[in-house]
């Protein structure tokens, strides 16, 4: 999906049944500006072979909507829907974005329509039944739809069950999110206010206005909610409502529960976490080949499913071990701490000033490197922008910048550190050709000042090792990410 700055939505540790603000998921990408004139840089490749633990991705241009000009640094992969109850019933969806930044499969409804998949569903109130002037069963269902808003957009759509195939890699049956692209109301169930307006009114339904066919959310937990959604807390504990319980058969939003509890196992969940081969299930590492200053026209890497169970030199599979030289950076995992809840700090250095970003965190499912410059002398923008819109960075005399930072970890404490050096570029230059990857797109973040967003251009160069955390089990390992130069 195109996007700027976002955020996973902040899960809850099940075991300590704790409110979370839940919601803004990951990001929107921003349009460059400049249409092709200077032609297409060499495409650049690690050459990766499929194993039986891996998913072969590129950046490339992808569907668009009215927009002629490329896509920018969109990291995408083919996935594989398969009915839950007959495994040889499957469709291929290609241009899926990977996204690191959120959790679980979200594709179009009209992509999978030929499955039938069935749909998730949860015990409803008898007081909502009631209410609507009908009697209730016994044992009354709902079928549960979704909310899932980022910073400047948001989906909606049903909730069904599926088997998801990645690479070689199937999972057992998950709940996956059908994002709702018909548009008519009278055949569908459009977006409620309340999303729509957490979405800053952005619905996003089909393949041009997200830049996709859907989004693979592997991100750093296993399920897309928490306790919020288990105990329907979202009045008291959550800007919006995430799950709705729908009446089977209903087009309309007032035939739905706005306090629908979905049980953990029920909730939207991360692919990789429900793989069927255990070995696979906690982390993953994306691997993808350097880009030059100018960008390329396309890029090519892996990901690798599973972090420390297999050795280099494994016949059939990719080596997934982390170097021992490597110093992993701990999120933070104190539900208190909102902003610094599964995120890292960033310190930037811009001489003798060192700001400080606790909202930090690695997303590829964001374009750029998203940051606020408030040093003393901040790095010029692409202009026409406004307070809470993302700009562009375009310094110049020279037209790039090279920036020295240090990632540690999240929360209070800072025991780990990597001190690393990127490069913001000129934006009208990088997308006056028509290269889809950059590793120095940079540009202003829209919201708070303490965030960070270290996108896709940050995994360039380099294989990332990030760990999923089982948020449902208590004093499971605490996340962390960490990273070798290729």
């Amino acid at each position: 999906m195109k996007k700027i700055v976002g955020r996973l939505a902040a899960l809850c540790l099940i075991a300590l049944l704790w409110s979370c603000g839940g919601g803004d998921s990951t990001t929107t990408t921003v349009s460059g500006s400049g249409i092709n004139s200077l032609g297409q840089s060499p495409p650049v490749t690690l050459n990766p072979v499929q194993t039986d633990n891996n998913l072969l991705v590129t950046v490339e241009d992808g569907p668009r909507g009215f927009n002629l000009i490329p896509n920018t640094n969109i990291l995408y992969a083919t996935v594989k829907v398969c009915s839950p109850t007959d495994t040889s019933q499957c469709v291929t969806i290609d241009h899926v974005q990977v996204d690191t930044g959120s959790v679980g499969l979200r594709i179009l409804a009209s992509k999978v329509k030929s499955l039938n998949l069935p749909p998730v569903e949860v015990s409803s109130r008898p007081a909502f039944i009631t209410s609507l002037g009908k009697v209730p069963a016994a044992n009354p269902v709902v079928q549960t739809y979704e909310c899932y808003p980022f910073v400047i957009g948001g989906l909606w759509g049903a909730n069904a069950q599926a088997v998801v195939g990645l690479g070689r890699q199937m999972t057992s049956p998950v709940a996956v999110h059908l994002i709702e692209d018909e548009t008519d109301p009278l055949k569908a169930i459009q977006s409620p206010a309340d999303c729509t307006n957490k979405a800053d009114g952005k619905i996003l339904s089909s393949a041009g206005a997200l830049g996709s066919n859907g989004i693979l959310g592997v991100g750093s937990t296993n399920i897309d909610c928490g306790s919020v959604c288990l105990d329907g807390s979202y009045a008291t504990n959550s800007s919006f409502v995430q799950y709705y319980g729908c009446l089977p058969g209903a087009i309309s939003i007032g035939e739905c529960d706005t306090a629908a509890k979905v049980d953990v196992n029920l909730q939207v969940f991360n692919p990789i976490s429900a793989f069927i081969d255990s070995r696979f299930t906690n982390g993953l590492v994306l691997a993808m080949p350097a880009v030059n200053d100018i960008g390329a026209a396309s890029a090519s890497g892996e990901l690798i499913f599973g972090v420390d169970s297999i050795a280099s030199g494994t016949s059939g599979l990719s080596n997934n071990t982390v170097p021992s030289s490597t110093n992993k950076i701990m999120l933070g995992t104190d539900p208190l701490n909102i902003h610094s809840y599964l995120n890292i700090t960033t310190q930037l250095f811009r001489g003798s000033t060192t700001q400080i970003y606790t909202g930090s965190y690695l997303d590829t499912g964001t374009n750029g490197l998203f940051f606020n410059d408030n040093s003393g002398t901040p790095i010029p923008n692409c202009g026409g922008a406004g307070a809470n819109v993302a700009a562009w960075y375009c310094p110049t005399n020279p037209g790039k910048l090279t920036l020295n930072a240090a990632l540690t970890d999240g929360g209070s404490t800072f025991l780990n550190r990597v001190d690393l050096q990127f490069q913001v570029g000129n934006a009208e230059a990088l997308f006056s050709t028509s290269n889809t990857a950059f590793s120095n797109a940079a540009g202003t973040a829209p919201g708070s000042s303490t965030d960070f967003a270290w996108g896709m251009p940050f995994f360039y160069g380099k294989r990332v090792y990030m760990s999923i955390w089982d948020i449902t089990v208590s004093g499971s390992a605490t996340p962390w990410v960490t990273w070798v130069g290729i």
